[in-house]
């Protein structure tokens, strides 16, 4: 009779076996890291690694085999299962190794949608000898237990957990700081991901802004993407002449196209109907940080992560500071979580500063509007400036009570929708007022005509459009999480309404070419193409935080965590039968592959 404690002590064992077979494995993401020779680096790198594939053997014992060991203490029974889950993660890591050897990304279920045939054979054998290598190295582990001492065990795991804790520690610093040489490892670890704690870091006064500039110089942040990138694939071949137009970027978070009423936000109509508005105009993404990169780079946000980890900015940000544009950047939720663009978008630009502490949230978007106007008035006018206006509508903070408001009524009679909507318009309504403040200043200063103005939303904002309860953003690929506002003010150019498919891909493209005489193909920098072109997309990549979809007209193939994939139809409901277009799909994974050395 094998006893709970035999059972495991067997568990433990086990999982160190496979902890060492799993690093075996992980060797062949590791030969593709760049190496650095910094000790902090390498010190990160050899912890994380270690207590990286550590975790991936032990987690599965920790959900299944050990409750099964408690439970149920049958030898036969834990056993088998604990080898049907290790095989079936070595299995997953071969093939991952395989994958990311060739095209620079992990294993997904759209790369998996595109095996052929023989690949899935390959998989199957792969899985059968991994699944015979376990049975034996269940039974050496057992036999070899039968015969040693009660010791060891403890202090291996202990020096397993002080790795994983070890690594974690020193990301969480490094992440905080900026600090290169241990962020860039992230991206080539399978199923990595470590902990984030910036703004507690800065709230405990661990790290302080004036060392994260002090990082920032000591480094020459985004040279080459750290090893990682090859960004632009071409060098930038530029030249318009001076003078360009300064330009504006005013971004206010969840704007719904739909929701610019005349009655609610007068300024933006009238920045809307004297301009170019972009009727049909789509997100790269349903959260802010999917969103606003894709606007500044053109590139999908399955790219995010790396940016992030190498600190590259992107294409566009380099031409501006190339051409001497000064940076009046501002913004109502910081620069760091949730967005993280001081480390992507601004990647490199000292002093930016974070959320604003003790204040609320319509104080710290008026405080956008006062310190940019405050800036503007001390500019140095013999140089183009990039204003940067990023606003966060204070929903929380606005009165949910019934009153006289434009579009009442919209989205049904749920309460919570109808309580939702109501904050949602006052919000905008503040919004608007800071917008018309910016416009006075231009035009009061005689800057309008000199200046690209351009407003637009980082996603769209869902009140229950399709009828499936989702209120807000971040939680699926419909419409209404997806659609974006963007209108423009562009001198020289004559109002118009363009109805075509765009995308926030497009912009980049649109400001390199038209601005700034870029000759290079678009695809050198982006997936997007020139805005007035009149092309509709065929299809885009969207991104959230831990998903993604391809989105087509009419349908999305959404890939979730955990490996499942739907094809929904424009009420965000499964299409019965459907199938996937393998082209669509192996272009869409060659766009998220581009960029990568």
């Amino acid at each position: 009779m094998t006893t709970r404690r035999q059972l495991l002590r067997w568990t433990g064992w086990f999982v160190a076996a496979n902890a060492a077979l799993f690093a075996l494995l992980g060797l062949r993401f590791m030969w593709l890291v760049p190496w650095q020779s910094d000790a902090l680096g390498l010190a990160y790198t050899l912890l994380a690694y270690v207590g990286h594939f550590s975790l991936l053997a032990a987690l599965p014992a920790i959900l299944v085999v050990i409750p099964l060991c408690l439970l149920l203490p049958s030898r036969l029974l834990v056993m088998a299962v604990a080898v049907l889950l290790a095989a079936a993660t070595a299995t997953l890591l071969v093939v991952d190794g395989n994958v990311f050897a060739s095209q620079r990304y992990h294993l997904t279920p759209l790369t998996a949608m595109l095996f052929e045939r023989s690949t899935w054979l390959l998989v199957g054998l792969i899985g059968l000898l991994a699944l015979v290598f376990e049975a034996l190295l269940a039974g050496s582990v057992r036999g070899w237990l039968e015969g040693r001492p009660s010791r060891g065990g403890r202090w291996v795991a202990l020096v397993l957990v002080v790795a994983w804790l070890g690594s974690q520690a020193i990301h969480i610093w490094a992440d905080a700081l900026g600090y290169l040489p241990v962020t860039q490892l992230t991206r080539y670890l399978p199923a990595y991901f470590p902990i984030h704690a910036k703004r507690r870091m800065v709230r405990l006064g661990l790290v302080s802004q004036a060392q994260v500039d002090r990082q920032l110089q000591l480094q020459r942040v985004g040279a080459d993407g750290g090893g990682q990138l090859q960004y632009p694939l071409q060098p930038m071949q530029c030249d318009a002449p001076a003078p360009t137009p300064n330009i504006v970027w005013v971004i206010v978070d969840a704007l719904r196209p739909d929701a610019i009423d005349p009655a609610l936000m007068p300024e933006l109509d009238r920045v809307r109907r004297a301009g170019q508005e972009f009727a049909n105009h789509w997100s790269g993404g349903n959260s802010s940080r999917a969103g606003i990169f894709s606007m500044f780079y053109g590139l999908p946000s399955t790219y995010l992560d790396t940016f992030y980890g190498v600190q590259q900015p992107p294409v566009l940000m380099a031409e501006l500071r190339r051409r001497g544009y000064q940076l009046g950047l501002f913004a109502a939720p910081g620069f760091g979580t949730p967005t993280d663009i001081g480390r992507t978008v601004f990647a490199g630009v000292p002093g930016l500063g974070g959320e604003t502490p003790g204040i609320s949230a319509v104080q710290r978007n008026r405080a956008v509007t006062d310190d940019w106007l405050a800036w503007l008035g001390r500019h140095d006018r013999s140089q183009p400036f990039f204003g940067f206006l990023y606003y966060d509508p204070p929903m929380g903070e606005m009165s949910a009570d019934p009153g006289p408001l434009p579009m009442n009524g919209r989205f049904g009679d749920k309460p919570e929708v109808q309580a939702a909507w109501r904050q949602y318009r006052r919000s905008a309504q503040m919004v608007d007022g800071e917008i018309g403040r910016v416009m006075a200043a231009l035009r009061a200063d005689a800057l309008l005509e000199q200046t690209l103005v351009i407003i637009l939303s980082d996603h769209g904002y869902e009140f229950d459009d399709n009828g499936l309860g989702y209120l807000g953003h971040a939680s699926d690929y419909s419409a209404a999480q997806l659609r974006a506002t963007l209108v423009m003010h562009w001198p020289g150019r004559a109002p118009a309404v363009y109805r075509h498919r765009s995308s926030h891909y497009d912009l980049p493209v649109t400001l390199l070419q038209d601005l700034f005489g870029c000759r290079n193909d678009p695809a050198d920098y982006a997936v997007g193409r020139e805005l007035f072109s009149g092309r509709d997309w065929p299809w885009i990549i969207a991104g959230s935080y831990n998903s993604h979809a391809i989105v087509e007209p009419g349908r999305a193939i959404v890939t979730h965590p955990g490996g499942f994939v739907e094809v929904l139809g424009p009420d965000y409901r499964p299409i019965p039968g459907a199938k996937f277009d393998p082209v669509v799909v192996a272009d869409a994974l060659r766009d998220m592959r581009r960029f990568y050395r």
